[in-house]
């Protein structure tokens, strides 16, 4: 995903420093994924997470020791999750610290390695990004990087053969993706090279909709935004998305009749359905029971809505197995707290923990 690509660009225009931590590998038990970022910057915030606890703590005091040195550089540790983390996961990661300073002629040139992967991700196309990683680290280097996409390679390496080294294994990895991985290579002489590879799947970002623009809805985008979605909203009372004072940038607003609406959104949605009536809940949730194409289906509403909605799909013959996928109640789990944020926070866990099951589900 492409959230840590904001708080980058941001260091970059104030002219700091930063240090990029990716997940290279993991095993056993571990509370984090390959793939996961974090940017820790001079200024000691942190966006992202690599999984919280005192791996993440550790990791981040160790990138605010290289960014002291004000030095480039890139290095690959391992850290076990054992005792002497004070960790009881049991497994282990590793670490890509990538550590770039203040002006870095990597990073401030037109046509960088950063502005193609902007401009894949704006693209929504698949690529995988191919990492240097500086062994010698009196070479106080950034690490260099290389870029494969189905229809091109853009290579910054003055080494022709690890060039084309990188350009084989990233097309590979194209095809039977195993990511991230880390490689390597020797030249003639005799230098020792790693390259981690990434496969980074911009069109398998995840499309969510929400229908309704109510106090409950507003009170979930703030939550949404934050997560690696594309992200609808849909309405047809324009006043409702005036009254939402959050960050609209990320969020594509659709105010116009909602079944009509439907039409143009992408396959596979995870909808969520609050509107401001019963009666355009069943047509949107019909319509979608029809066209079956759809990850997830949530209406807000008591238990008792959920069931009547049930028993009319199946008075109309609808198929059970696409019925079976429709969900309600969502955000109904709390007995004491009930306010529009209790209510957002359960409908955006509702939906986490199923998209968490599904992806699972599908590695099994």
């Amino acid at each position: 995903m492409d959230s840590w690509l904001k708080p980058v660009k941001t260091e970059i225009s104030l002219n700091n420093g930063f240090v990029l931590l990716t997940i290279i590998a993991t095993k056993g038990s571990t509370p984090c994924t390959n793939g996961d970022k974090i940017v820790c910057t001079s200024n000691e915030n942190a966006f992202g997470s690599i999984g919280g606890g005192n791996l993440e703590f550790k990791a981040l005091a160790f990138a605010q020791e290289i960014l002291a040195q004000k030095i480039n550089s890139s290095q690959l540790i391992k850290y076990p999750l054992g005792a002497t983390l004070g960790q009881c996961c049991g497994g282990y990661v590793k670490v890509l610290f990538e550590s770039f300073t203040e002006n870095d002629s990597a990073l401030n040139h037109k046509d960088s390695w950063l502005d193609k992967v902007s401009a894949l991700h704006k693209k929504s196309e698949d690529f995988v990004l191919a990492t240097i990683i500086d062994n010698d680290q009196k070479k106080h280097q950034s690490a260099q990087k290389c870029i494969y996409t189905n229809n091109n390679f853009f290579s910054f390496l003055s080494n022709n053969k690890l060039s084309n080294f990188v350009e084989e294994s990233a097309a590979n990895m194209m095809q039977k993706p195993q990511s991230p991985s880390v490689v390597d290579f020797e030249d003639e002489s005799k230098a020792m090279f790693q390259i981690c590879l990434e496969r980074v799947k911009t069109s398998e970002v995840l499309p969510v909709v929400v229908f309704g623009a109510g106090h409950i809805s507003r009170a979930l985008m703030p939550i949404l935004i934050n997560l690696p979605v594309k992200l609808y909203w849909i309405d047809d009372r324009q006043e409702q998305f005036d009254k939402y004072v959050g960050d609209k940038s990320k969020i594509n607003i659709i105010c116009d009749d909602f079944l009509s609406s439907m039409a143009d959104l992408p396959n596979e949605i995870y909808s969520l359905v609050i509107t401001y009536s019963h009666q355009i809940d069943f047509e949107i949730c019909e319509k979608m029971i029809i066209q079956n194409n759809f990850s997830y289906l949530g209406m807000i509403g008591s238990s008792i809505k959920g069931r009547k909605f049930r028993d009319r799909f199946a008075q109309k013959n609808y198929p059970k197995d696409v019925v079976d996928k429709f969900t309600c109640p969502i955000g109904e789990k709390q007995k004491f707290l009930k306010s529009p944020t209790s209510i957002a926070v359960t409908i955006a866990m509702d939906l986490i923990n199923f998209i968490e099951d599904k992806q699972q589900s599908e590695l099994s």
